[in-house]
């Protein structure tokens, strides 16, 4: 069946049996052949299926209800079925088949009444006795035609004792008998085995059943991504998907015999409201649904990229001051929210209470009590007439390291669903202050991911508190650099610093970790990184917004207006710090002095570096590169010695670091040639390299330039002028990364011929330090292997061996004599079929000029897709245009690169004419353009 093997009974024992194999065992036994008795039925079979799935396609199309199209073609189904079936059991008769009982039952979605359009289809033939060939006959004449038609159609031949034996031993056998619906044949055999379940399985094994039902969905999870957010999810398998609806239909109708709306109100185990929420979800997750399967052509459940862009546009999102594909996705994560939560609280709200007395609970004195290892409620009613109830409940889970008791924590979130009870909550001064101590609670707490804020923001108590957040709650930005919706980041950025204040992750974020043990006021610190994200509240992503927004948030909390002050700043200022590092000259004093009157004191400087470090670090899981988190550090000291009055700090810690470095020369091999180079490369050289790195570039000077005979390079390519090259590998600052040092004589364009050669051979660059001494260039790059094909997150990194760096040097070398070109290499290197490349969102192309940052230099930054040969293409255009590039900061944002180059003209200076800037822009644009149509 769909939900797991085949299981084939024509004689002996069951056995499973794969789909294929199951249909050749019948095959090779035929008894009953409906279509030698009637030789047109398997073309009338095959016009009604298609005839009914033209109109399923039809009506989704038209836009008409998901689950009403998804039943009415299950009535198709059963007007097929159910006749085929009548047709073989009239046939199977006259065959003497035997006698007996045999009836066809639906399980699975179709024993639920919804079919997909290209889903599978699963029966039940259940008969009083399985050896019996009137059963077996019957499965013949009915799978046939269907085969023929070419429906999947996964079957089960088998009695009442046998359904019922297997129940209990397994999970999906199980569920089959909540689905059960008879369709054709015998209806008092189909109830006689409803009767049973209900008395032989589902009463007496209630519990293990429900624990069954949890294992089994923790473990779909984990296959299918545990996280809601997913940024391509699967609408059937994931959680919050259509399976998950299942688990909490099945646990009601386990518990209650619930099997309609009215069923699930009468027996309590749904408010009205919650059956009306549980029913909008039902219907989008459908409509979702039909509309993968009819863009496929077949059974497809995953909701892709290019799939979210075109389903938007046909379920009516449109574009306005929010994408129309980010509202969609919205829509889809709220509803997704819902069916998964409701999973969640139906399994634990099925489990009878054991009979343990409540008088045995511990009152801890502000209407909340001990009770069996949890905290709870002494009375759910005092949650109506006292809001701060619910939030000194999570107060004491903090205290005692104690996790809700599940029926109090559902006893919070139906509160917390009322609007005016919400605003009773907000207006207690008490609760502002609870509410802010959980904010700022550093310790794990023992409810789900350890998280005091996420299990706040589940059960509906953050928006409670700062319904201005609300409309974050499922964002999406349609990219695949943030991979969490809006809220689930804010939550994260938040637990982030708290591991931070607590030491958690001291080893991975050392600096960090020291500055917020230090930090003496923490509440405005963790308000504001909670509030960040405000300045997506009306689309877009506008910080300055944003600190708008959080000063009367602030006010309400109750802070003071220094700190309302500080938190607006720190939202209005939170990509400063990445940004400066990430795309200036950080090692030129004149730039640190600028940067510091703006920061103007070390508390700022300090809280927005953990604010920094708490966004960046959770936008996605590789988000904070080994390189970003050493050029924050690296900024974080020169701002920091800077404010406190070192004007020269650069040069001074330049000329520190030069003396450690060059005390490991003593002893080494020419060691004039190593501290030569040491005194030639530049401060920003110094600032930007480990003491150990440095040492190690000092030796690949000596060993190329003082001793060119022990060079590896490749002999001389006998087309055009030789030149000495070398290249080296080094570790890099992370096991994804390798440095990459190449050395060779100074030309015009030689950036370009390295780029291509490496995008030639799949070699993406991280990272790119350009120096120039002695009319020679000494690069520095952190590279990776380019990801190929289809990303597959699980794959440990591939590094760049010294094999690929091998033909990476020959093909440079060709280059660089003249025996190919750059945009040979590049084009030889794009060979990624069309059918391996994902589709993603659009990335904008822009290009911006500046000739303020930099006292010496024009600042090129170029936003764009990231592609193989982008930055060839960039530096091409730049030589082309007679620059010369001094600096180079290479991003990658997921698809997008943000490249700053700090250039300057044939004289040395600024470029500084405007039709030049301009005619830079253009060119910069249309080459950019030209590789990503070539791309695509």
């Amino acid at each position: 069946m769909s939900q797991g093997p085949v299981v084939s009974r024509v004689c002996g024992r069951p056995r499973a049996l794969p789909y294929s194999a199951a249909v050749r065992e019948l095959q090779s036994q035929p008894t009953l052949d409906l279509g030698r008795l009637a030789p047109g039925l398997g073309d009338c079979c095959g016009d009604y299926l298609r005839d009914y799935r033209r109109a399923f396609g039809d009506a989704v199309r038209r836009g008409e209800p998901g689950v009403e199209s998804a039943r009415r073609f299950s009535r198709a189904l059963d007007g097929l079925l159910g006749a085929l079936f009548c047709a073989a059991d009239a046939a199977a008769r006259k065959l003497d088949g035997g006698e007996g009982r045999v009836a066809l039952v639906a399980v699975g979605g179709y024993g639920r009444r919804t079919v997909g359009l290209h889903s599978d289809v699963d029966v039940l033939f259940l008969c009083d006795d399985p050896e019996n060939g009137r059963a077996r006959m019957i499965a013949e004449g009915l799978l046939y035609p269907l085969w023929d038609a070419g429906l999947e159609i996964g079957h089960v031949v088998r009695g009442v004792d046998d359904t019922l034996s297997l129940a209990r031993e397994d999970i999906r056998t199980a569920t089959t008998l909540l689905d059960l619906r008879h369709v054709a044949g015998d209806p008092e055999i189909v109830r006689e085995l409803d009767r049973a379940a209900r008395r032989q399985v589902l009463e007496p094994h209630l519990v293990p059943l429900l624990d069954a039902l949890q294992q089994d969905t923790e473990k779909r999870h984990e296959r299918y991504g545990d996280s809601l957010y997913l940024l391509e999810p699967e609408v059937k398998q994931g959680r919050g998907g259509l399976r998950d609806l299942d688990v909490a239909e099945w646990a009601a109708r386990a518990r209650w015999n619930a099997r309609t709306t009215e069923d699930y109100v009468r027996t309590g185990a749904l408010l009205a409201r919650e059956v009306e929420e549980l029913d909008a979800a039902r219907e989008l997750l459908w409509r979702v649904r039909n509309q993968l399967h009819l863009r496929a052509g077949r059974q497809h459940d995953r909701l892709t990229f290019a799939d979210q862009e075109e389903i938007a546009t046909e379920l009516g999102f449109v574009d306005g001051v929010v994408l129309g594909v980010e509202q969609f996705m919205q829509a889809y994560y709220r509803h997704a929210r819902v069916v998964a939560q409701t999973a969640e609280r139906m399994l634990d709200r099925a489990r009878p209470r054991r009979p343990k007395a409540f008088s045995a609970a511990r009152d801890l004195g502000d209407g909340t009590a001990l009770f069996d290892g949890h905290v709870t409620l002494l009375s759910s009613e005092r949650l109506n007439d006292d809001p701060a109830l619910a939030l000194r409940l999570y107060r004491q889970v903090a205290k005692r390291v104690e996790p809700p008791l599940p029926f109090a924590r559902d006893a919070v979130a139906r509160c917390a669903a009322d609007e005016e009870w919400r605003v009773r909550l907000r207006s207690s001064e008490e609760a502002t202050q609870l509410f802010l101590g959980l904010l700022t609670h550093v310790q794990r707490a023992p409810v789900r991911r350890g998280s005091l804020l996420d299990e706040l923001h589940e059960v509906g108590l953050t928006t409670a508190m700062v319904p201005e957040l609300e409309p974050l709650t499922g964002r999406t930005t349609h990219d695949v650099y943030h991979v969490y919706t809006v809220d689930v980041h804010v939550i994260r950025a938040v637990d982030r610093l708290r591991e931070l204040v607590s030491g958690e992750n001291a080893k991975l974020f050392g600096l960090a970790s020291r500055l917020a043990v230090e930090a003496p006021r923490r509440t405005p610190l963790f308000l504001a990184t909670f509030l960040h994200a405000l300045g997506k509240v009306h689309g877009g992503d506008r910080p300055e917004r944003g600190a708008q927004l959080s000063r009367p948030i602030a006010e309400r909390l109750g802070l003071s207006h220094v700190d309302v002050e500080h938190v607006a700043w720190l939202i209005q200022e939170q990509r400063s710090l990445y940004h400066w590092a990430t795309r200036r000259d950080t090692t030129d004093p004149a730039t640190l002095d600028e940067l510091a009157k703006h920061v103007g004191s070390q508390e700022r400087l300090r809280d927005l570096f953990l604010l920094t470090v708490a966004i960046l670090s959770t936008t996605n899981p590789t988000a904070m590169t080994a390189w970003k988190a050493r050029m924050l550090e690296e900024l974080f000291f020169g701002l920091s010695a800077t404010l406190e009055g070192e004007r020269s700090s650069a040069a001074s810690r330049a000329g520190t670091l030069r003396e450690e470095v060059r005390v490991g020369f003593v002893g080494d091999a020419a060691q004039d040639v190593l501290e030569a180079f040491l005194d030639a490369m530049p401060d920003r050289y110094v600032l930007a390299n480990p003491v150990d790195v440095i040492r190690r570039h000092a030796r690949i000077w000596r060993d190329a330039i003082a001793r060119p005979e022990r060079s590896s390079s490749p002999p001389p390519m006998e087309v055009g002028e030789a030149r000495t090259l070398t290249v080296r590998l080094g570790p890099g600052p992370s096991d994804d990364l390798t440095e990459l040092v190449v050395l060779t004589e100074d030309r015009p364009g030689l950036l370009a011929d390295v780029t291509a050669a490496l995008a030639g051979h799949g070699i993406a660059i991280v990272d790119a330090q350009i120096y120039t001494l002695q009319n020679h260039a000494f690069d520095v790059f952190l590279v990776r292997r380019e990801s190929r094909g289809p990303v597959r997150t699980d794959a440990p990194p591939v590094p760049v061996d010294a094999g690929l760096v091998d033909r990476f040097q020959v093909d440079l070398q060709a280059c660089l004599t003249g025996a190919t070109t750059g945009e040979e290499l590049v084009r030889r290197g794009a060979t990624t079929p069309s059918w391996m490349r994902r589709r993603s969102p659009a990335v904008a192309t822009e290009v911006v000029v500046d000739n303020e940052a930099s006292a010496r230099f024009t600042v090129v930054d170029v936003f764009t897709r990231d592609r193989s040969g982008v930055l060839h293409a960039i530096a091409r255009t730049l030589h082309e245009q007679g620059l010369t590039i001094a600096l180079s900061k290479v991003n990658t944002e997921g698809e997008r690169v943000a490249d700053v180059f700090y250039v300057q003209d044939a004289t040395g200076g600024k470029v500084r004419d405007p039709e030049r800037l301009g005619a830079l822009r253009a060119a910069l644009r249309e080459r950019l353009d030209v590789l990503h149509e070539g791309a695509s």
